[in-house]
């Protein structure tokens, strides 16, 4: 008799300890031209909600969340100037809260290369800008599997509550979790979920000498069979130090993901217009269509501005070397990225 169990049993174990990857931090909004949104719900929670529990099949029940707003995310082409700020970038996540004076804007910009490795570039959240322009935040190179611990130095540029200067410290990104969610608010019941722990621990400095610590820690939970772009749920708790302005402030919040359906703009018109002709490229990179060129650059596959030039329909490339290339043209409809090959 225990012979026969034996298998249905190991079966049972495999299953309980199965776990899906997390596919990536987030993923294109961009869909046949047009922008779509994920719709989160912004919550409180009548208790504390307890995220300590870690490793295998663990069960999380937020079931005293209460809505008090909405916020609404999408991934999108960064701008010119995006690019210029934080060096690297070639992804926008943008979020628009509402509030009762209209909307709030938090923006996390990220450098994801051709295999799914991702880094944090830059960041403006909670009155808050952290750039990362000394050693981008490396977070992996997704898909992610739970196990999965990395510690990063990262540096840059701050500023916020009245103070700037520079920042050093680490980032600490863990796999640490996954097991199954339950929300009140939001979609998730009992969902299979995979949680993506990021730790920031950075100094601040002022002139050379330290004035203040920085210490943010997010907790994402990602399932990879609902239709959100990113997690499909999200605690960020950010406690910032600043002795000699008179800051301790911790912010904290609590994201539940509700819904992607919304069409926010149609981009496929304009855009579509401008096209580079011939591509492959040998010297000449030459435009089609749209001529509302305002400015154009040329990255590398890596992020780098390799080359910039000003409105023109032909620009001189022949300093490049073979290789393949972004053109970020900005048009006054928007951005319009194309993927070259210079021979």
């Amino acid at each position: 008799m225990k012979t026969k169990l034996l298998l249905p049993v190991l079966l049972l174990s495999i299953s309980a300890f199965a776990q899906e990857p997390i596919g990536s931090f987030y993923s294109s909004t961009i869909v046949d031209g047009a922008v779509y949104e994920d719709k989160y719900l912004l919550v409180d929670s009548e208790t504390p909600i307890d995220q300590s529990a870690a490793g295998a099949n663990v069960v999380w029940n937020f079931n005293g969340l209460v809505e008090y707003t909405q916020s609404y995310t999408s991934v999108i082409i960064p701008s010119v100037a995006d690019v210029a700020e934080y060096p690297t970038t070639n992804w926008k996540v943008q979020t628009r809260t509402i509030s009762g004076n209209g909307e709030n804007i938090t923006n996390y910009f990220l450098n994801v290369n051709d295999i799914g490795g991702t880094s944090l570039t830059g960041a403006e959240a909670s009155g808050i800008v952290l750039n990362y322009s000394t050693n981008n935040a490396f977070l992996g190179d997704f898909p992610l599997s739970y196990d999965y611990t990395n510690t990063d130095q990262v540096a840059g540029t701050f500023e916020g509550q009245g103070v700037e200067g520079t920042f050093t410290g680490t980032g600490t990104v863990t796999v640490d979790a996954y097991g199954t969610l339950t929300v009140n608010e939001g979609i998730a019941n009992a969902t299979p979920v995979t949680r993506l722990k990021t730790v920031q621990n950075l100094t601040l400095n002022y002139l050379g000498f330290p004035i203040g610590t920085l210490t943010q820690t997010i907790y994402s939970y990602y399932n990879t069979d609902v239709l959100a772009t990113g997690p499909i749920f999200r605690s960020i708790t950010t406690h910032v130090v600043v002795e000699s302005a008179g800051v301790d402030q911790t912010v904290s919040s609590l994201e539940s993901y509700e819904a992607t359906a919304l069409n926010v703009k149609d981009v496929t018109l304009p855009l579509n217009k401008l096209s580079i002709i011939p591509n492959p490229v040998n010297n000449v990179l030459h435009f089609e269509g749209d001529k509302n060129i305002n400015s154009v650059s040329i990255t590398d596959v890596s992020g780098k501005i390799v080359l910039t030039a000003n409105a023109s329909n032909d620009i001189n490339v022949s300093a490049l070397r073979s290789g393949v290339y972004f053109v970020l043209a900005q048009t006054e409809t928007g951005v319009k990225v194309t993927k070259i090959v210079k021979q």
